[in-house]
């Protein structure tokens, strides 16, 4: 799937079935992140990708997010390193309903990394290669 545009419905993104463009490739892996959005002094939520790529990620939320939103991600990668630090912006989101009630809903976010200095980018790269192989 792809969003087109900035289309919304009610505050929703609107999400039409198509080609995806994407300059990286996404690879299916779950990691964890903390995540806090920049604009607010908030506590770290432990979230979890769908899946990952250089350019970016699909995270899977338990509250809704705002589109440009920017994030600050702490993606644990490994069990003996440090996570990597990575600023993102949110750039779509899709609702996932799984049940009755307001806390049986899920938001997939699609973020983009943005300002990846070479070291986080020869992490990242690292880590898809070995994952992957």
């Amino acid at each position: 799937m792809r969003v087109v545009g900035s289309l919304k419905k009610e505050g929703k993104v609107i999400m039409e079935k198509g080609e995806e463009k994407r300059r990286f490739p996404r690879f299916n892996l779950s990691v964890n992140v903390l995540v806090s959005k920049r604009a607010l002094l908030e506590k770290e939520k432990l979230l979890i990708t769908k899946n990952i790529s250089q350019g970016g990620a699909c995270i899977i939320a338990y509250e809704e997010l705002e589109e440009q939103d920017i994030l600050d991600l702490k993606i644990s990668l490994s069990k003996d390193e440090k996570p990597i630090k990575v600023t993102a912006r949110v750039v779509w989101i899709r609702e996932i309903v799984i049940g009755e009630g307001e806390k049986d809903r899920r938001y997939e976010v699609g973020v983009e990394f943005i300002g990846l200095d070479n070291e986080i980018m020869n992490k990242l790269n690292r880590y898809l290669a070995q994952s992957t192989a």
